[in-house]
């Protein structure tokens, strides 16, 4: 968890099948039981969703406030991000300066 307190990223490649989502869903059940880290899951469609959402809705931020209160948040399935669907981008303004989107 020493990468949590550094704020650095971790990514998990590889392909289907190769235990990806069990290895972060691990990784985030560790952080809460064992080092008392706030741990936020989302699959990258359900955080482009939400997104999407608060854009609808007005509401703007919401979720990048959520994300920031947290010490770890776990993006699964990731790929959708390299979509060229407008969408997709919105998963780069969830916390600004934290991530650069793709070319």
């Amino acid at each position: 968890m020493e990468f949590t307190i550094a704020a650095q990223n971790l990514v998990l490649v590889g392909g289907t099948g190769t235990g990806k989502t069990h290895l972060s869903i691990a990784i985030g059940t560790s952080g809460i039981q064992h080092h008392k880290k706030k741990v936020c899951f989302f699959s990258a469609i359900d955080l482009t969703n939400n997104l999407e959402q608060e854009k609808s809705a007005g509401e703007q931020g919401r979720v990048a406030l959520r994300l920031l209160r947290v010490d770890l948040v776990i993006i699964d399935s990731w790929v959708i991000c390299h979509s060229r669907k407008p969408e997709a981008r919105y998963c780069f303004t969830c916390s600004p300066g934290c991530m650069n989107a793709p070319a």
